[in-house]
């Protein structure tokens, strides 16, 4: 068995034979390239094991996308922590909640009819938003985004009995759960 010193990049995985003779030299240029080197050997009896075997024990549910608010509306993120969530979460309700305002102010008065073609398009959005945050909390806690949907339509099947109680202890999960260690 050789020993392997893997180097990865992105999605770019390298696997370097420390037994070569320009092993260092080969190591060094593609750290200066950007490659990341790996915290430890690998044991292996190929090049293309050592990466297996690193990707075997490298997998985790790390996504690349930053928080921002286009990631939160195409659900690309899990690293939407607990005080964000917390913040992006009331401010998307106070906003939802003047809308709503506004929508209904604008209804009862008969010439507004322009605005309410404005103002549910920005209360979809907000929905849609606010379930991309959920979502967001959901798979940085370490699940998988679809067990969210099952968990939500579960919950609001109880509401229906409940009136809200298994929303709130769904929110107080997304709250107070802590971050997974996988990501």
């Amino acid at each position: 068995m050789n020993s392997y010193q893997i180097l990865y990049k992105k999605n770019v995985v390298l696997a370097v034979n420390l037994g070569n003779a320009n092993a260092s030299e080969e190591i060094k240029s593609l750290n200066e390239q950007g490659f990341k080197i790996f915290s430890r050997i690998i044991q292996a009896v190929s090049e293309d094991r050592a990466v297996a075997i690193y990707r075997a024990e490298n997998q985790s549910t790390h996504s690349e996308h930053d928080v921002s608010i286009k990631n939160v509306f195409l659900f690309k993120t899990n690293r939407l922590r607990r005080l964000p969530y917390l913040g992006y979460s009331f401010s998307s309700f106070i906003v939802a909640a003047l809308s709503v305002l506004m929508l209904t102010q604008q209804a009862s008065n008969s010439d507004g009819g322009g605005a309410l073609f404005f103002l549910f398009p920005i209360l979809i959005a907000l929905f849609w938003f606010s379930i991309g945050l959920s979502v967001a909390r959901w798979k940085n806690c370490g699940h998988k985004g679809w067990y969210y949907a099952v968990a939500l339509v579960i919950t609001m099947l109880i509401d229906t009995f409940l009136m809200g109680v298994a929303s709130t202890v769904l929110w107080l999960y997304l709250l107070f759960n802590p971050q997974s260690k996988n990501i």
